[in-house]
């Protein structure tokens, strides 16, 4: 009687097991996770925003402060992969300024058709977002869809399985082996354990532009004003300056547009614009370095109209502002200039032009802002 009652229950506990099998279940079965892929590169200021602010808050949201894993064997800046984790949301960090990193990065984007790769980008699914403002907005929504359904597994990123396989512990529970950190500011190589030769060795040719480009402005922004003082340097044509300063108000304006949407910068052969406009010297205050140029050239051509359509003092007052806005715009370009290959390590030709634009409106501007300043000068001292 025993035994068949023992067996009944068996046979109903069986059965229900096979009709609920949720009930089945115990409280050490792991939930959906969603796993994504990221590009981004240490010199790059979008990429430190969305590493540093979006992706903590993030993580936050979907299953707390992740861990952080590496491979702590080999020299940090040889170190191209990261992941961060905390069971739910799992995402491969990959840097594209290692060789092995931009090798993955540059298959990735020839399997998503990406013509002008740029950094940070997250693949998740089939599917990539762009940016510091695409990631942070589109992220979170595709998470909570990707948990409901289920998780989401690694994207089709060529080298995943090797990259994976290089960070002790990132695919077992074991993480004795494995390097971690509390935060991801910990874990990315910093710009300052290079040498100034190791980034300028990074573009030899844009950066050895860019010195020879700064050396230029330096050597201007100091000859001029002896030259002019002493009346040894002549203007030169007149309409040419606002040919130049036209053509340093689109580029500012390009760059301006570049800064504020996130998007990749066309880039030429030589040098690496992204690098450039997406680093964390790319605005002051807030404001984006390409729409505070774009002021300063739209000034310099209403001033120069200024000058040349009106008389007496409003005219040589415009022609003393011109040439102080050309002598400020160069010194600021000396500035920006030397952050590139000494600072950044990459080499912008569009800032180049705008510098070389600005230097060469000094050296026209220079003269006919000199004389008015000193014509202004004697009219207020016989005036006295």
């Amino acid at each position: 009687m025993k035994l068949r009652i023992f067996l009944l229950v068996l046979l109903i506990a069986t059965l229900v097991a096979a009709a609920f099998p949720a009930l089945a279940q115990t409280d050490t079965d792991e939930g959906p996770v969603v796993q994504a892929v990221m590009f981004f590169s240490p010199t790059c200021g979008h990429c430190e925003l969305v590493i540093n602010e979006h992706l903590p808050v993030i993580f936050e949201q979907y299953g707390g402060e992740p861990t952080i894993l590496f491979d702590d064997t080999i020299p940090p800046e040889e170190v191209a992969f990261y992941k961060m984790s905390n069971g739910t949301l799992e995402i491969l960090m990959v840097d594209a300024s290692v060789e092995i990193g931009a090798s993955m990065f540059g298959e990735d984007s020839e399997r998503l058709g990406v013509d002008r790769p740029g950094v940070p980008r997250l693949d998740i699914e089939e599917i990539y977002l762009v940016g510091s403002e695409q990631i942070p907005a589109e992220l979170p929504g595709i998470i909570e869809e990707g948990l409901a359904n289920g998780g989401i597994s690694w994207p089709d990123v060529p080298g995943l399985d090797a990259a994976l396989a290089t960070i002790p512990g990132a695919s077992d529970a074991n993480q004795s082996n494995s390097g971690e950190a509390d935060t991801p500011t910990d874990t990315l190589p910093a710009a300052s354990d290079e040498t100034i030769g190791d980034k300028i060795a990074r573009d030899p040719l844009g950066n050895g532009l860019a010195i020879l480009v700064l050396v230029g402005l330096i050597a201007s922004l100091v000859l001029v004003p002896i030259l002019v003082s002493r009346g040894s340097l002549g203007g030169g044509p007149s309409w040419v300056v606002p040919v130049l300063a036209v053509i340093g108000l689109g580029v500012s304006l390009y760059l301006g547009s570049v800064e504020t949407s996130g998007v990749e910068a066309v880039c030429g052969p030589v040098g690496d614009c992204n690098a450039v406009q997406q680093s964390s010297y790319a605005s002051i205050f807030g404001i984006p370095i390409g729409v505070l140029g774009a002021i300063a050239y739209a000034a310099l051509i209403v001033g120069w109209i200024v000058s040349r359509v009106s008389k007496g003092r409003v005219a040589d007052v415009a022609s003393v502002l011109v040439a102080a806005t050309a002598f400020g715009g160069t010194a600021f370009s000396i500035y920006l200039t030397f952050l590139e290959p000494f600072v950044i390590g990459a080499t912008c030709m569009w800032c180049l032009a705008s510098a070389l634009a600005i230097v060469g409106l000094l050296w026209l501007t220079a003269p006919p802002g000199w004389a008015a300043f000193e014509r202004l000068r004697g009219s207020d001292s016989t005036t006295g």
